[in-house]
């Protein structure tokens, strides 16, 4: 017989203060994430080698069209002709295909000035069904409610700016109306100088259910639709080698970027 483990987890909390609510937070926390890590050790229905899981998802086309709720109107300076183009992520690699985007359908003679900006999208690590479109929605709101902040003012008048767009993407997983649970990214630009918005999904990639089981068991932000854990950390932590932002190159025979790619190239932009 095995020697029994010793295991020490440190209770993590997101609260700055030592109040009740913050070590109860905390306590929580430490508990599920104890809880799921002896779990993990005796599960038998997860993989762990690239080889057994490569191909065995599928590629599937857009559920729906995203139903983008208004946003607020928001009255900003116009100082020429020239676009701000506000990126409000953290992703590197989803802020270059946005720019991408706009290069490739730019307007002539008008120059686009781009910045990333990383805002909160409200949504937990892991959003679920409408969630998605709500996370993009979030982090679009959030760039206009803060750009009357001095550094954007200034660019509004050295870049000398007449148009204001915001581009979000938000990655989340269709659990409702689905046969399997499907990761779809939802892309939306707003054009917040006349008020227009776009927005499209891009093909999926569906996902084994026990791996999302799994991230759900690790809990939410407040709301089911918000997870605390991406299915894509899941994955990585059970596959070695596996790319936790990128798993559906592997699985389905797609990346989430080139599904994303021709998503926003088929969305005109709202000029």
């Amino acid at each position: 017989m095995n020697p029994p483990i010793d295991v020490i987890i440190l209770a993590a909390s997101k609260y700055a203060d030592s109040s009740e609510t913050s070590e109860e937070y905390a306590a929580a926390n430490a508990a599920s994430y104890a809880k799921e890590l002896i779990r993990g050790f005796t599960m038998d229905d997860l993989t762990n080698s690239i080889a057994s899981i490569r191909g065995t998802e599928t590629i599937v086309p857009p559920l729906m069209e995203p139903k983008v709720p208004p946003f607020e109107a928001h009255q900003f300076p116009r100082h020429g002709n020239a676009i701000l183009l506000v990126i409000p992520t953290a992703n590197e690699s989803k802020g270059r295909l946005i720019r991408k985007a706009f290069e490739g359908q730019k307007l002539m003679g008008v120059a686009v000035h781009s910045m990333i900006v990383p805002f909160d999208s409200g949504v937990g690590e892991q959003p679920y069904n409408e969630a998605g479109v709500l996370g993009a929605h979030s982090r679009i709101s959030n760039v206009l409610r803060h750009l009357d902040a001095p550094e954007y003012q200034e660019t509004f008048l050295s870049k000398g700016i007449g148009t204001l767009i915001v581009a979000s993407i938000e990655s989340f997983i269709q659990l409702d109306n689905v046969d399997r649970p499907t990761d779809y990214g939802v892309v939306v630009i707003h054009n917040a100088t006349v008020g227009k918005t776009a927005a499209c999904l891009s093909w999926g990639a569906t996902v084994p259910p026990a791996y999302v089981n799994r991230a759900r068991r690790f809990g939410f932000e407040g709301n089911p639709n918000h997870g605390r854990v991406t299915v894509g950390q899941i994955l990585a932590a059970h596959v070695p080698g596996l790319d936790k932002a990128n798993w559906q190159a592997v699985l389905a025979g797609r990346s989430r970027y080139d599904l994303l790619s021709d998503a926003i190239s088929h969305l005109t932009i709202p000029w």
